[in-house]
């Protein structure tokens, strides 16, 4: 019998321990019994039932941007790695101490994103909502970056994600499985979207509700990353000859590096006119979602790869990650690197997917600020 099987049958008692306690958790919240605070506006929830990598700062982002257009909208999220604690906005912060670790790199990439939305971290939903609101009056829609399992606050509008190669069902609850909660909790969502689509792949809306075991209610969509041109960010990577260009190395601390490392393997170029041969990835970094990069490890990189005047390789790494490869311990040693950037950016798989999304959001947020000032 192989390893991974035997360890799956021991681990499953505790995962099953795990989602029960999960759901009685979850009971108690919708009964009463535990108290949760009702948003006082619309207030948008982009989560997941998985650890990690479904791609919910991207999504939160498009969800910004969309809003954005019509509405004053502000952003709270819990801020996971950061090194402060409690509740933190850009408002009450100096620019010379926005960074990633005040903040978090996913809430701070957001943050540089949307400059001109106030945005605020605390593990606290309820208080930081509060805080955040209190700040900034005139805000007419907040939206959370994973508050699904954050049950003492309640949202308007539940977005839950899934990835195509790892979707909630047939999972479990940790730690035999990839999940924080049963698959059934799925049902609390407004719309599903299934996430990093991979191309010419089956997509079949039926198969797909059936498969997740959708209610009649819930929406579902399609959508997968559009990879940007890799972007120049340090001094020594602008001086690189990009026609040069074909070996690299590639940093990653993100959950799922997969998708990333197949696009730069297969499609991505640094100079599409003048460059048809793929790229060759000499060596790929991997490490763990949110990972501090350490002082020795980008010596390392350095002096591996890159102490030699003559060598044309670069490092092509992550938008997130690069938010963390700016802390003050490394940026001295980072700044010798040619790093490129490569950005993310979520497209639905139609125009029509798209702009049903579009409309069921934005009449969601019209519709709850009429019903607010009615009851106001």
């Amino acid at each position: 019998m192989p390893f991974k099987l035997i360890l799956g049958l021991l681990l499953t008692p505790f995962s099953l321990l795990f989602g029960c306690v999960a759901a009685i958790r979850r009971f108690l919240y919708r009964k009463g019994i535990l108290r949760s605070v009702e948003s006082p506006i619309p207030a948008i929830d982009i989560g997941n039932l998985a650890v990690g990598g479904t791609g919910k700062t991207p999504h939160t982002q498009y969800v910004i941007d969309l809003l954005k257009r019509e509405f004053h909208v502000a952003a709270l999220s819990r801020g996971y790695g950061r090194k402060s604690k409690g509740y933190h906005s850009v408002l009450q912060t100096d620019s010379q101490n926005q960074n990633a670790e005040m903040f978090g790199d996913e809430p701070f990439m957001t943050h540089l994103r949307h400059p001109d939305i106030p945005l605020a971290v605390d593990g606290d939903r309820a208080e930081g909502v509060r805080r955040l609101l209190s700040e900034n009056p005139d805000t007419e829609v907040v939206v959370l970056d994973d508050a699904y399992q954050h049950l003492s606050f309640r949202p308007s509008f539940h977005i839950l994600l899934t990835e195509y190669d790892r979707p909630f069902r047939p999972d479990m609850p940790m730690p035999a499985g990839k999940l924080r909660e049963f698959p059934r909790a799925a049902r609390f969502a407004d719309v599903v979207v299934v996430t990093k689509v991979p191309n010419n792949v089956n997509t079949d809306e039926s198969v797909w509700r059936h498969k997740l075991r959708l209610l009649p209610r819930q929406q579902l969509f399609f959508t997968q990353f559009r990879y940007e041109q890799p972007v120049p960010v340090t001094s020594a990577a602008q001086k690189i000859n990009l026609q040069s260009i074909h070996d690299i190395i590639v940093l990653t601390g993100i959950a799922n590096p997969e998708p990333f490392f197949n696009h730069l393997c297969r499609e991505a170029k640094f100079c599409v006119s003048t460059t048809t041969e793929k790229l060759n990835v000499v060596k790929h970094y991997s490490f763990q979602d949110h990972h501090i990069y350490t002082e020795k490890e980008m010596q390392s990189i350095y002096d591996q790869h890159f102490d030699n005047i003559g060598n044309q390789c670069v490092l092509v790494t992550t938008e997130k990650d690069w938010m963390r490869l700016q802390s003050e311990h490394i940026r001295n040693i980072v700044s010798l690197l040619p790093v490129f950037v490569i950005r993310v950016e979520v497209e639905f798989l139609t125009d029509t997917q798209k702009d049903r999304f579009n409309k069921i959001l934005t009449d969601h947020v019209r519709g709850k600020k009429k019903e607010n000032c009615a009851n106001g």
